[in-house]
């Protein structure tokens, strides 16, 4: 859901870099692999929250962010699956409610941009 919403913003212009190429690469070449980890990933390891010993400072909250997306879309850690899969899982099983449940808690839901780029996701399906 953060790739499918992301707009340039974030916590650091060296966070901002790094997620814009991982983003990039991943709507470039929707068949591009994707391992869904349990852990700190390529995304967090620009992310100035991450402590030097590896964690993240809002580590507790993350993983509770991560435990309902990955129910609502049914996934689960060591999943492999493409850029496709993921935005089909998004159409198929986010729905508004779920992206409320999945989302709670937050700092970017409140700034909408999430919700506007699930709609949007929904919106190309329907046409």
């Amino acid at each position: 859901m953060c790739t499918l919403a992301f707009q340039g913003y974030g916590y650091s212009q060296g966070f901002v870099k790094n997620y814009r190429k991982i983003a990039n690469k991943v709507i470039n070449d929707p068949n591009t692999r994707i391992k869904v980890v349990g852990n700190l990933d390529g995304i967090c390891s620009a992310c100035p929250n991450q402590t030097e010993q590896g964690k993240c400072t809002k580590q507790a909250k993350v993983l509770e962010l991560d435990r309902r997306h990955m129910k609502v879309l049914g996934i689960k850690i060591g999943e492999i699956l493409t850029w496709n899969e993921v935005v089909k899982k998004i159409r198929k099983k986010m729905s508004l409610k779920k992206f409320d449940y999945a989302c709670k808690g937050c700092d970017w839901k409140q700034c909408g941009i999430c919700m506007n780029a699930l709609l949007d996701c929904h919106f190309y399906l329907m046409h």
